[in-house]
């Protein structure tokens, strides 16, 4: 019998799993690669990500000056630098941080490879069943990420009829030259096939760049928002979602990387998303914009990711366990407990954690209230 079953070897999953193992608890970790963090570094990989947005203080381990600390070792100094007013990280240092905690709790060792379909009770604990999966537990917790590529209807309609269409977050994504989109991960993908290919990369934005250190204001990712968060009812809290929708940014010393790559020439930004025509036959893309019509041998999304909602598996899971859900999310206890010992961290549970609930301080604040573990408050 396990003390917990954690649904997703993410950040999230990596991050309440190092404290419960280190609080004693026995557990798996059911991630369909078999390999922790595997979705998110290829994602990383993807758009040649090089620094973390988020600050040195925000990572997977118990106290907040644990990462600080790491890049004082001597054997850190090609990692160590810290970027801009929020002294944020290298992603080679935080991702080698997080692995040394993985080795340090042997928690690949806890690892299922395996898909889940289903959470059932059983008498008083959990059946936890799917493809390569069949798990008694005592608890579950669900640390499931964004996972589906937002593709937007009319990408949709051309890749039906055949056209190169890809999203960058897609395993099939080839080095385009043209790309669509106007956040951090569209300027990354830009940089990085340029410099993969040295060819002049078109990027297509709706507007200008927006500069941001985070994608909501910083005042969020503060300790003492938990509470002006609490104090709010669903209604409201759903509400603000409503107002205040997440759009694309760029930090600062991005966004100046991307100024030099224009004035160089290697990157040509175009504003207004293209009119695309697809000729079947010549195999080749036609985007049309406010000034110019040019030709394409293939187009990249860099649209992000579909928000998370309680679907497929977990809503059906949810309606047979009694789960309350408003609006797609998951309702939850303080504790992150959702209902009859299932439990939520990461996008899912933004309705309790808020806006900043799928980043990593959003780990380590869904982490810190789950039953029994202690971390260092920020």
């Amino acid at each position: 019998m396990l003390d917990w079953v954690i649904v997703g070897g993410g950040p999230h999953g990596v991050c309440a799993a190092r404290a419960l193992v280190a609080h004693g608890a026995s557990l798996r970790i059911v991630e369909p690669s078999g390999q922790l963090l595997h979705r998110w570094l290829a994602r990383a990989e993807a758009v040649a990500m090089t620094w973390m947005r988020s600050p040195v203080a925000h990572h997977l381990d118990a106290h907040p000056s644990s990462l600080d600390h790491f890049l004082h070792r001597g054997e850190n100094a090609d990692v160590a630098g810290l970027a801009g007013t929020f002294r944020r990280p290298t992603h080679a240092a935080f991702l080698r941080h997080t692995r040394e905690l993985i080795a340090q709790h042997r928690l690949d060792e806890s690892v299922v490879r395996g898909r889940v379909e289903s959470i059932r009770a059983q008498s008083h604990h959990l059946v936890v069943e799917g493809e390569g999966v069949e798990l008694l537990t005592r608890r579950v917790l669900v640390a499931t990420g964004s996972n589906a590529p937002r593709v937007p209807p009319w990408a949709q309609r051309l890749r039906q009829e055949g056209a190169p269409v890809h999203h960058v977050f897609e395993g099939d994504a080839t080095s385009d030259l043209d790309i669509v989109g106007g956040g951090i991960s569209a300027v990354q993908r830009a940089l990085r096939v340029h410099r993969d290919t040295r060819q002049r990369v078109r990027l297509w934005m709706r507007r200008p760049v927006h500069e941001a250190d985070f994608d909501y204001d910083r005042t969020w990712a503060q300790h003492r928002f938990v509470a002006r968060w609490s104090a709010l009812d669903d209604a409201e809290r759903l509400a603000f979602f409503g107002r205040n929708p997440s759009r694309g940014s760029v930090p600062a010393g991005l966004a100046a990387r991307l100024r030099k790559a224009v004035r160089r020439g290697s990157i040509h930004v175009e504003y207004g998303i293209p009119t695309i025509e697809w000729n079947a036959g010549g195999r080749r893309l036609v985007l049309r914009g406010p000034q110019k019509a040019v030709e394409s041998s293939g187009l990249t999304l860099a649209t992000g990711l579909n928000p998370e909602t309680v679907t497929g598996w977990l809503r059906s899971s949810a309606a047979n366990l009694g789960l309350p859900v408003v609006e797609g999310l998951a309702r939850l206890e303080h504790d992150m407990h959702w209902g009859r010992g299932v439990y939520v961290c990461g996008p899912l549970a933004r309705l309790r954690l808020g806006p900043m609930a799928s980043n990593v301080i959003g780990a380590r604040w869904a982490t810190a209230k789950l039953p029994g573990v202690r971390m260092q408050p920020r």
